[in-house]
């Protein structure tokens, strides 16, 4: 077969679709220039120079640390372990104020006393509390007999001896001693929680039981269980009363059921004014004058009881010169 020669016109048109797909290329010739530099291109990882690791030389560190801290760096023996533990056991048996096996709750104050105290003062609040514009007016006495309520349960929670209303103590201590708080004025609020805390009251004298919806402590707060100032009222009075009934033959052998009941309780006062938190409670001298004033009026009790008008009368002597001598430095 004879082939025919390309025509020139022929060529310029092959040459011509070459030039314009060519053309056509440039524009993606630089996206295929980085793919191949990106390909063949190494990346160069700059090396960091790095300290030196120290050196230590034994000589050198022998001024500057113990070789045996033991045996160069204590003097004297070491000390004993188990001569601390020791020690600390006798700390943490150590007993605060009034905890002693000797001032146990039972052996400073009667059980029937401290029910009796509880009953007279349920029967003077029911007369307190009945209306808001009596409340108003006595608001003072009132706050006076839930102190002193919020006292006496919490001696009923510590109590060591059989005594009423144990089971329900920290919660009738929780609620009188913020019926006591409501009643530092005579605000209708205050008259309504108050007589809530009467009807407690009545409840449990009657037999019955106390709930609240408040958490109770698990041991006793005495800062805020008993207020000292109510306390210290009462306990003025109450030596008022037993050195008028310790005057004479007559009057001690007519009240000796008054004066076994005062100085009960004056005993009981007397510790609880130096319970861990109270005022004061870490002061030695108060904490004499009180301890004097405790000693005195259990001695008071115990004479009454052997009916001893001479040992009675020096002892109500010494309880109220106990309080003379303590006002006289503390006041």
């Amino acid at each position: 077969m004879n082939r025919q020669p390309i025509g020139v016109p022929v060529k310029i048109l092959i040459t011509f679709n070459l030039l314009v797909f060519c053309v056509a290329l440039l524009p993606f010739s630089h996206l295929l220039a980085w793919q191949d530099n990106g390909a063949t291109r190494t990346k160069t990882v700059r090396r960091v120079k790095r300290a030196a690791r120290p050196t230590f030389s034994r000589d050198g560190s022998r001024d500057v640390f113990f070789g045996d801290v033991y045996t160069e760096g204590t003097v004297g023996e070491r000390p004993s372990v188990d001569s601390h533990l020791k020690d600390d056991d006798k700390l943490a048996s150590t007993k605060s104020h009034g905890d002693s096996q000797d001032e146990r709750w039972s052996q400073i104050i009667d059980a029937p006393v401290i029910e009796d105290e509880v009953k007279k003062l349920q029967q003077e609040l029911s007369q307190l509390i009945t209306t808001p514009v009596i409340f108003q007016t006595k608001f003072n006495e009132v706050n006076e007999r839930f102190e002193i309520l919020s006292m006496l349960f919490a001696i009923i929670r510590q109590y060591d001896g059989d005594i009423r209303w144990a089971q329900h103590a920290p919660t009738a201590q929780l609620l009188f001693q913020k019926a006591a708080v409501a009643s530092r004025t005579g605000t209708k609020k205050g008259f309504q929680y108050c007589k809530a805390r009467k009807e407690d009251l009545q409840k449990l004298v009657r037999g019955g039981s106390v709930i609240t919806n408040d958490q109770i402590p698990e041991t006793v707060d005495w800062e805020m269980a008993a207020n000292r100032s109510p306390i210290m009222v009462w306990l003025e009075t109450a030596n008022e009363d037993l050195k008028r009934l310790t005057s004479n033959q007559s009057q001690f052998k007519s009240n000796t059921e008054r004066i076994i009941r005062h100085s009960n309780l004056v005993a009981a006062m007397a510790k609880v004014i130096i319970q861990d938190g109270m005022p004061e409670s870490e002061e030695e001298s108060y904490v004499q004058f009180s301890q004097e004033m405790q000693t005195a009026s259990m001695e008071l009790r115990a004479a009454v009881k052997k009916n001893d008008f001479g040992g009675a009368s020096s002892a109500a002597n010494s309880l109220s010169r106990s309080c003379s001598d303590c006002h006289a430095q503390w006041r």
